[in-house]
């Protein structure tokens, strides 16, 4: 190499030792710039979500779950038979049988279900004013168990537990009557309890004269 061209490469040579050495000093030493991350520090166990991501992943996951919960249906009510319309005569009582069938893992409460606790089943007539309920309810023995969520002893239903409610025409009238039988209720599972609801299921009644 000629004398021009060392001369002219030392300037080269200088800027590049210079920019080497800032960066083995920077690595080295632990400072840094507002924006870096220390890979060994708490910032590395903690993960990122991505704007876009579902944020109920951020929850906790019974509180996930719990959000999750808010929009199942575990209990579906039907009424028991073929035909939705039942004869009655006027002054006299039909029992009329409805079903509730309960999710796997779900459970609602019985009617005597102690205060203090969840929501007892509360079953009831919405509809024609002549059209009562005449008598109890009659319901299946319940359950027995303690409840983690209320941390009482509770009485309870699963699976598909039927109730029968007794309902008599007051009125001398013949003639249909549409009502509805309600049931207020509160679903829970052993995790969680969803808010108290009330389901109806429709139900005609031929009203014949009395002889």
């Amino acid at each position: 190499m000629n004398k021009l061209g060392y001369f002219l490469l030392l300037p080269l040579i200088a800027t590049s030792a210079h920019d080497s050495g800032s960066t083995n000093r920077d690595s080295g030493s632990g400072k840094r710039g507002p924006g870096s991350a220390n890979p060994n520090g708490p910032a590395a166990n903690r993960i990122a979500l991505p704007p876009d991501r579902d944020p109920l992943i951020a929850l906790p996951e019974n509180a996930a779950r719990a959000a999750r919960g808010a929009s199942l249906r575990p209990v579906r009510w039907s009424l028991v038979g073929e035909s939705k319309v039942r004869t009655v005569i006027t002054g006299r009582t039909v029992p009329v049988t409805v079903q509730a069938d309960i999710a796997k893992g779900w459970h609602i409460y019985s009617l005597n279900q102690k205060p203090g606790g969840p929501i007892p089943l509360r079953i009831g007539l919405v509809g024609a004013p002549d059209v009562t309920m005449r008598g109890l309810v009659k319901a299946p023995k319940p359950e027995r168990a303690f409840d983690k969520n209320f941390g009482i002893e509770t009485e309870l239903y699963s699976g598909s537990p039927r109730f029968t409610v007794p309902i008599g025409v007051s009125g001398k009238s013949a003639g249909t009557r549409k009502v509805q039988i309600a049931a207020r209720y509160q679903v829970c599972s052993d995790k969680l309890c969803l808010p108290p609801r009330t389901d109806s299921v429709g139900v005609t009644l031929r009203v014949t004269a009395r002889r």
